[in-house]
């Protein structure tokens, strides 16, 4: 079943597979990509429940705001809430990679009425609030004019606009990590292509400049108020966002933490199988 959900102006397209009471829901991740990334997830957990995927504003079928206010990650997070009502899922497990780990954790913390439990694959949560990553220090130059286009270099607006392509092709191998098939790179690079660098970095503007340390001081504290049961999956060779941020991350949630030696950003893309055997078995042990 496909369907689209309204707030505030802003259509958001869902898709439902599968039957049941038993709901996951796999959250957008940023916009760099849409709700295809999680297929083999759909196709796996839809067997035994109810899989609701949707496409994040300013990706995929969704509107595209150009307004950077319209990304901050309380308004994706109430957009959650409206695919919660509009698919009629009175309470769910989310599952989110890189920012729908941050969706999905906020989303649990203040409205935890509606969440089951929570999977968190390579969040883009930094509880350390010490060295900063490449992507941080990246979105801190986010708007200076950068020379070169090399490496983190890329992750800039003046970049995206002279060579956005560039960009995409650089962050989606960067993401996937090296052991990524050429099928994977292109399935993701075309999901970058079908954005544009206006809404993207309009994505990306609301977080240029943020405190570090008080983020992760902001970010400790919505992690203290997450009750449901969790997991934590992160990618042993996560360029984006660094390991030590998930173990530190399922430290304070009391969560289950597994790092997949090798992986990149993604291994509900690289490694589907193991990611979606790990997310049933979850899915098992809330529901029990």
């Amino acid at each position: 079943m496909r369907g689209t959900a309204k707030r505030d102006g802003v259509r958001l397209a869902y898709e439902v597979e599968g039957t049941g009471d038993r709901t996951i829901v796999l959250l957008p991740a940023w916009m760099v990509t849409n709700r295809l990334m999680w297929r083999p997830q759909v196709t796996a957990l839809a067997q035994r429940f109810r899989v609701v995927t949707f496409d994040s504003r300013g990706s995929g079928e969704s509107d595209r705001p150009v307004e950077a206010s319209a990304y901050a990650p309380e308004e994706l997070a109430a957009d959650v809430l409206a695919v919660l009502d509009a698919t009629e899922t009175p309470r769910a497990l989310l599952v989110g990679n890189s920012l729908g780990g941050l969706v999905g954790l906020l989303v649990a913390a203040t409205s935890p009425q509606r969440v089951a439990g929570l999977a968190l694959i390579g969040p883009t949560v930094d509880v350390t609030g010490t060295a900063p990553s490449a992507l941080q220090l990246a979105t801190t130059l986010f708007e200076e004019n950068l020379e070169g286009l090399d490496g983190w270099a890329r992750y800039n607006r003046r970049s995206w606009e002279w060579d956005y392509p560039g960009f995409v092709s650089w962050f989606v191998s960067t993401a996937l990590g090296p052991e990524a098939t050429g099928e994977d790179r292109a399935a993701g690079i075309a999901a970058g292509l079908d954005n544009t660098p206006e809404v993207l970095a309009a994505t990306v503007a609301h977080r240029a400049g943020t405190d570090r340390a008080g983020q992760a001081t902001r970010s400790r504290a919505v992690a203290g108020r997450v009750r449901c049961p969790a997991l934590v999956l992160h990618g042993g060779r996560d360029e984006i966002c660094p390991p030590e941020w998930g173990r530190a991350l399922a430290g304070l949630l009391g969560a289950r933490h597994v790092e997949l030696a090798g992986a990149g950003h993604c291994p509900h893309v690289t490694r589907a199988a193991t990611t979606s055997a790990l997310l049933a078995e979850f899915a098992t042990e809330v529901w029990r």
